[in-house]
């Protein structure tokens, strides 16, 4: 399950739908969303007062990431109502706002972290849903969103609860010094941010009474266990609180004194962790054995120490194991019925409290990770040597185990009991291999569990239909091996495989084959181009890619003229294609001026780059007459004698330049239509007065536009003069 950060902000208690958290973009401090991208939910804002006395402070927060950013930029009113004999109502603070980036980063020191990192958390906008590592708009690129925005604003949220002065700079604190001593007030947190923009409820806080305030109390129950040989690790349950310091006294006496030099803040879980399920923990190291007192302060949501948690006692014994023994010799026994083992063995130092020795017995086949004692008393601590019964065990590890009193334990270098067998080893596993310019290769593995293993060995083949030959010298120990290949043939990979085999001459099976690249740094032939076309709907080009053996993919470019970023359109696998030739087509944005270039770069399985290919390039305009709908009016106007035409237009593409009006006539002497005159996009009217008497003409009109396009004509009108 995939980790995230937890933070306890400090009052957003929940958390919104996902939906409503990642459908607007994230806001400046100054800025709004489009409010169409909103959910209908209303959010709350949570709202805490402590009285001192001679003032009383408002802490609050947004619920959530959405809210938070929104009334960054909209900010809130204060309001307060004073409660008893005399009720009165008073706005103490309006517009309050995070500060203005400039006067922010004045306002705290360059070297302090936690203010340089509330003005990136407020000011930055955070990633696009089109800039995400997954495909944009997809639900990975939602979550990547989603999961940026809660880590953000539970920073933020964290690093006002921490430092009130911080919290003051964000815009979610504010100190009422007015306030009378013994008085009774509600404060009202009310959003400027209007409810047709974002809905969010006022934050109350009521029957706050200015009488000075003891410090919170913190009960939590704190749990321990032993890290030897010197550490301590303290557990408490996870609960409203975010931030702790952690305090010590020895041997239950003296001062208290914190042992966090920063405060403590549990940052990574799981995702399935909740309240009161995971704790909290934190390790105390480096101590020396005897009795510590441990309590929990943490700090609340005005920034301050709570009171201290009830001291909790542990007892840290001596953990210092005895020092090793060495075992020195197996000296093996047949009989017809039993096998017996000899053990030799010393120890140079013995401590006051080591006790004595047993012998162990490994094999992962046989214990499954477990040891076996082969004594069923523990031996003396003067002893040196001991007979112990192997029979029917099969080769495997023993040690000597030395105890102390308090149950401290150290133990020999495992030696091996070799007994004869039947049984092959495993394969090795985790076969995996690279290779140098100079065609070196080197080839890794993991040491196979089996402890009877004598060596293993190495076969080799250049493609995986061909047989492998063994390319090791007998008595191969290590888990490295060094080839050397030639560098000038032209085939991609050189395949190797292992296998083991024990002292009883039983070998494994050979391993899954592993190609490792053969090293031609030299780069590839570029692609050139075979066939092109383009029409108005399309640009296809079909490549020649190389022949190299090595290459592996090809990656197609595009760029507009005048720009100097190329845009990758597509990649295409190498072992994909026949006669290495590929096919791309392409439909960009129309553009009257400019031209479309394309070009490929290949790589081979080294990431060796042949560079771009020769470029091909194209002027993609689209369709030159355009689907306007036009439609012509005409009659014969006998008091002004003349033909009026008129025409309506349907709309304009936004790609188009600008535009004027073209007006074609035919005159019973004509054959065909001919030019007559052209007209600005703002006039659709136009006046014919060259007809004579009885005579007839026909007319269209079209849209003309700069950049060459044309709409198709109108219909055709007749116009006869009366």
């Amino acid at each position: 399950m995939k980790k995230t950060f937890r933070y306890i902000a400090l009052l957003a208690a929940q958390v919104c739908t996902l939906s409503l958290a990642v459908a607007q973009p994230a806001a400046s401090a100054s800025g709004t969303a489009d409010a169409d991208t909103i959910a209908r939910h209303k959010f709350q804002i949570h709202a805490l007062a402590r009285a001192f006395g001679d003032s009383i402070v408002i802490r609050w927060a947004p619920e959530e990431y959405v809210p938070w950013k929104y009334l960054n930029g909209y900010g809130y009113t204060i309001t307060r109502v004073q409660k008893g004999v005399e009720f009165r109502e008073d706005t103490l603070a309006t517009d309050i706002h995070p500060l203005p980036r400039r006067e922010f980063m004045s306002r705290f020191a360059e070297t302090d972290s936690m203010a340089a990192i509330a003005v990136e958390l407020i000011f930055n906008k955070g990633t696009g849903l089109d800039q995400t590592q997954s495909a944009p708009g997809s639900a990975g690129s939602v979550m990547e969103v989603y999961d940026e925005q809660q880590n953000m604003f539970g920073f933020a949220m964290l690093a006002a609860e921490l430092r009130p002065d911080l919290a003051e700079a964000m815009g979610l604190r504010f100190v009422d010094r007015t306030a009378v001593r013994g008085a009774r007030y509600d404060y009202l947190i009310k959003p400027q941010v209007p409810d047709s923009i974002l809905p969010v409820w006022d934050g109350l806080v009521m029957d706050v009474v200015n009488e000075p305030a003891d410090a919170t109390p913190y009960h939590t129950e704190i749990a321990d266990s032993i890290v030897p040989p010197k550490g301590i690790i303290l557990t408490w349950p996870k609960d409203r609180f975010a931030v702790f310091h952690i305090e010590r006294r020895d041997n239950e006496q003296g001062e208290w004194r914190r042992i966090n030099e920063h405060p403590y803040v549990p940052m990574e879980v799981t995702s399935e962790d909740v309240i009161g399920e995971q704790p909290n923990k934190y390790l105390d190291d480096n101590l020396e054995p005897g009795v510590y007192e441990y309590r929990l302060r943490a700090v609340d949501p005005f920034g301050q120490l709570t009171a201290p948690t009830q001291a909790h006692r542990v007892e840290l014994k001596e953990m210092v194991p005895p020092s090793p023994p060495i075992l020195h010799q197996i000296i093996l026994e047949r009989t017809d019925t039993m096998t017996t083992a000899r053990l030799i063995w010393h120890k140079d130092t013995l401590e006051d409290d080591f006790v004595g020795y047993l012998p162990m017995y490994y094999n992962a086949n046989l214990l499954y990770g477990q040891w076996l004692p082969l004594r069923n008393h523990m031996l003396a601590p003067t002893d040196t040597a001991c007979t112990v019964n192997v029979t029917g065990l099969q080769t495997g590890s023993i040690a000597i185990v030395a105890y102390d009193s308090n149950g401290n334990v150290s133990a020999s270098l495992p030696q091996t009991l070799r007994i004869s067998d039947i049984t092959p080893p495993q394969i090795p596993l985790n076969l995996r291999g690279a290779s140098l310019p100079s065609g070196e290769v080197t080839l890794l593995w993991s040491p196979s569990p089996d402890e009877d293993v004598m060596e293993y060995e190495i076969w080799k083949a250049n493609a995986l239909n061909h047989d492998f030959i063994r390319i090791s010298d007998r008595g191969l120990r290590d888990t490295i091996f060094h080839d050397t290949i030639s560098v000038d043939a032209n085939q991609r990979y050189i395949y190797y495989c292992i296998k083991a085999t024990d002292y009883s001459g039983n070998a494994s099976a050979l391993s899954a084959p592993i190609g490792v690249p053969v090293p031609n740094f030299e780069p590839p032939t570029p692609c050139r181009p075979d066939s092109v076309y383009s029409d108005d709907q399309v640009i296809r080009i079909t490549w020649i890619g190389s022949a190299e053996a090595d290459v592996k993919w090809h990656r197609v470019y595009r760029r507009l003229e005048g720009e100097q970023r190329w845009t990758l359109l597509a990649v295409v696998d190498a072992d994909q294609l026949t006669d290495h030739k590929f096919t791309v087509e392409d439909r960009p944005p129309y553009d009257q001026k400019r031209r479309y270039y394309y070009a490929v770069e290949t790589l081979d399985v080294l990431g060796c780059s042949s560079g771009l290919s020769f470029q091909k390039s194209f002027l993609f305009q689209g369709p030159r007459i355009l689907d306007i709908p036009v439609k012509l009016m005409g009659e014969y106007v006998r008091d002004r004698d003349e033909a009026r035409l008129t025409w309506d237009i349907g709309s304009i593409p936004e790609d188009c330049s600008d535009y004027y009006y073209v007006i074609y006539r035919k005159s019973e002497a004509d054959d065909d239509f001919r030019f007559l005159l052209s007209r600005p996009k703002d006039d659709v009217v136009f006046a014919d007065r060259s007809l004579g008497k009885g005579q007839q003409a026909q007319y269209y009109v079209f849209i003309q536009f700069d950049d060459g396009r044309r709409s198709h004509h109108s219909d055709i009108v007749t116009i006869k003069h009366k």
